[in-house]
C-alpha cells in the first residue's frame, strides 16, 4: 500500500533531460529533400494497402523555412525521461524563451505506433510554444528509449495523464488552461484519457482514431502487424473499449474535430459519424473537414494551427 501511493506521488517526475539541439535542417535544400523523401514513402505506405495517396506535396517557400528555423531561435525545447507508473517514458517540453508568468499547457498526442510517427525536437507541433503556450508531448511508454511497452490505448494511456503533475512540476503552467490535441491514433489517445477523467478546458484532434472497427475493415494490416503485437487481449473487445464511437457520451469537455477530405490513413467517414454520435450524445463540438487533404492536413496546415488555438483560446480562463 505503501509502494503504491509512493508510486503515484512519483509518477510526472522529471528524471532526466536535455536541451533538443539546433533545426535539424541546415539548408532550404536539405528541407526539400527531407519532404520529398517522406512524400514518396508516403506513397508507397498507401500503394502497399491498396490506397492512393492523392494529395500533392505541399513545400514551404525558401523564405518561409527560413522564418521558419528563425522561430525556432524564440523557443526552447527539451527531451525528458519522466515517471509514469514506474517506468521511465520519453517526452518533449517546448515553451517560450523569455517568457514572464505562467503559461497555459497543450498536451500532444502523437499518432503512430512505437517509432513511428514519434515525436521529433522540431515538428510543427512546437510553433504553439510561439503563441504562448508551453507544449508538452509524450512517446509514450517503450518509444525512443523509454521504458516498458506501449499498448495501443491500454495502459500507455497514463503516459498521458502523468503529464499534468509533470506540468505541475515546472512552475511555468497556468493549470487553469490545460488543453489537449491528437493527431490519429493521438485522437484515440485523446479520447480515452478523457474517458479516464483527464481534467482540461477543451479538446482537439484530427484525422482520429475513433472507430477501430472499421479502420481495421479498411485497413486489416494495422490488426495483423500492429493491434495484435501490442494491445493485450486483442480482440473485438479490445476495440471496443479503445472505440470514442462507442461511448460519445464520455466526452465531456468542447472538442474540435478535423479531418482531410483525401486521408487514406483513416476513413474521413469516421470522423463524420463520430460527429454525428456526439451530436445525439448532446456534446459541445465543432466539425472542420478539409476537401482533397492528406493525414496531416499538409495544405492546409496553418490554417488548422489557426483554427486549433482560437478553439483554444474560446475556453481560456481569465
Amino acid at each position: 500500500m505503501w509502494a503504491a501511493a509512493l508510486l503515484f506521488l512519483m509518477s510526472g517526475t522529471v528524471v532526466e533531460q536535455q536541451p533538443c539541439g539546433p533545426y535539424p535542417l541546415a539548408t532550404y535544400d536539405a528541407y526539400v529533400d527531407s519532404a520529398k523523401s517522406a512524400y514518396a514513402e508516403e506513397v508507397e505506405a498507401a500503394r502497399r494497402e491498396g490506397h492512393r495517396q492523392t494529395t500533392p506535396l505541399t513545400l514551404l517557400t525558401n523564405e518561409q523555412f527560413a522564418q521558419r528555423k528563425k522561430e525556432a531561435e524564440r523557443v526552447d525545447c527539451r527531451r525528458v525521461k519522466y515517471l509514469s507508473d514506474d517506468l521511465k517514458v520519453v517526452a518533449y517540453i517546448w515553451q517560450p524563451k523569455g517568457a514572464s508568468g505562467k503559461l497555459p499547457l497543450i498536451i500532444f498526442n502523437r499518432g503512430g505506433n512505437q517509432e513511428f510517427g514519434k515525436v521529433v525536437p522540431w515538428q510543427s507541433v512546437w510553433r504553439y510554444a510561439l503563441d504562448g503556450f508551453v507544449v508538452i508531448a509524450s512517446q509514450y511508454r517503450g518509444n525512443d528509449g523509454g521504458e516498458g511497452k506501449e499498448e495501443f490505448g491500454g495502459a500507455d494511456v497514463h503516459d498521458v495523464l502523468n503529464l499534468i503533475p509533470l506540468a505541475e512540476s515546472l512552475g511555468t503552467v497556468d493549470m487553469r488552461n490545460v488543453f489537449l490535441l491528437g493527431w490519429s491514433r493521438g485522437g484515440m489517445q485523446t479520447a480515452l484519457a478523457l474517458k479516464q477523467g483527464m481534467k482540461v478546458n477543451a479538446a482537439a484532434v484530427g484525422g482520429a482514431l475513433t472507430d477501430l472497427s472499421s479502420e481495421l475493415a479498411s485497413r486489416p494490416n494495422l490488426g495483423t502487424n500492429v493491434w495484435s503485437k501490442l494491445m493485450p487481449n486483442y480482440g473485438n473487445a479490445a476495440l471496443r473499449e479503445r472505440s470514442a464511437i462507442n461511448w460519445p457520451d464520455r466526452i465531456r469537455v468542447p472538442l474540435l474535430l478535423m479531418h482531410g477530405g483525401a486521408d487514406w490513413r483513416v476513413d474521413p467517414m469516421e470522423t463524420l459519424r463520430f460527429a454525428e454520435a456526439l451530436q445525439k450524445a448532446g456534446a459541445t463540438y465543432e466539425l472542420v473537414v478539409y476537401a482533397g487533404d492528406d493525414h496531416g492536413v499538409t495544405m492546409n496546415k496553418d490554417d488548422s494551427v489557426r483554427r486549433i488555438e482560437q478553439w483554444f483560446r474560446r475556453y481560456m480562463v481569465k
